[in-house]
């Protein structure tokens, strides 16, 4: 035990610092943070081997994988892609207010505009939870930038919100779906479950469905909905997904060039026609960790995002 206090203890003092009058429990903090630090480091040589092997010295050196829209994401071996809004600011730093890494792509898909890399020059691309931020025809032009930047043989790995679980959620009343982000993952709500009455439980699940695939429910919006409008909104149609493509359509493009909400869904069928009709050679569904890419497999940087409620597609140029 002295041995992991001597060595690790400058890396978990501010864990250190919150325990006080207990020294048993101290031990333990200190032992189980530095079990963890070992664990992260024994992690990372792995996954530095994984590159080595994995790949050319030639390659490793000009970096072929692209992370777009890589929030927090930093890895010495990948190169990032990612707008800059009004303020010159990122958006994690405008949603999370969160300080990020400088990126080596300023590229804002709304322009239209390519990015500025050469054909081909990407072996690997990762992009999560990035989609459901673009409008339809952004979503074309994104999908065509990432073939362009893709080596034949290259793959691509997109993670998004799986609208399909959401509808059928909504669809079936399991209100718990919704309540589980909003009380348990993200603290939205303190109120316990069983406080609710369905009536509450049905307007905060639609409000949730449409805040998660669109602006419909910001007050900026210039067609905004309150709670109750939400589930009128969504009953007018016999489909849910018509819902979801007019609450997208409602969505004000100029607004979202500022706050970067969500305006678009997904589902598994929705991407396979989309990667299909852009001339992928071939589509394939995956899981949370479970990438055909190996250093794709590494969850310290890969696949972090709202895995109990996300899509993984994996596309070859």
């Amino acid at each position: 035990m002295a041995n992991f206090k001597d060595k690790y203890l400058p890396e978990v003092s501010a864990k250190a610092e919150e325990i006080k009058g207990d020294s048993k429990l101290l031990e333990k903090a200190i032992y189980k943070d530095a079990i963890s630090i070992i664990n992260s480091r024994v992690i990372k040589k792995f996954y530095a081997d994984v590159y080595s092997a994995e790949y050319s010295e030639i390659d490793l050196a000009r970096r072929p994988f692209l992370n777009i829209g890589p929030g927090s994401f930093r890895h010495v071996m990948w190169r990032t892609a990612d707008k800059k809004y009004e303020d010159h600011a990122s958006w994690t730093e405008v949603r999370r207010g969160e300080k990020q890494c400088q990126v080596d792509y300023d590229w804002d898909i709304y322009s239209g505009q390519s990015m500025t890399e050469v054909d081909s020059f990407f072996k690997v691309i990762y992009s999560s939870h990035v989609m459901e931020h673009l409008f339809p025809q952004d979503v074309i032009f994104f999908v065509s930038e990432i073939k362009r930047l893709l080596e034949p043989g290259g793959v691509v790995r997109i993670v998004c919100p799986d609208a399909e679980q959401m509808v059928t959620a909504y669809e079936r009343k399991d209100w718990s779906f919704f309540m589980s982000y909003l009380i348990a993952k993200t603290g939205r709500y303190k109120k316990p479950l069983s406080y609710f009455d369905q009536q509450e439980l049905k307007e905060i699940s639609a409000e949730f469905l449409l805040e998660y695939t669109s602006l419909l429910t910001n007050h900026k919006n210039p067609f905004f909905l309150n709670r109750r409008g939400c589930v009128d909104f969504l009953e007018k149609y016999q489909n849910i997904y018509y819902a979801l493509d007019e609450a997208s359509r409602l969505s004000s493009r100029d607004l979202n060039k500022v706050v970067g909400g969500h305006v678009n869904w997904f589902t598994a069928k929705k991407l396979d026609t989309l990667f299909k009709m852009a001339g992928f050679s071939e589509v394939r569904f995956s899981s949370f960790q479970k990438s055909r890419v190996p250093i794709l497999r590494d969850g310290m940087y890969f696949d972090r995002t709202d895995p109990e409620m996300s899509i993984y597609l994996e596309a070859i140029k």
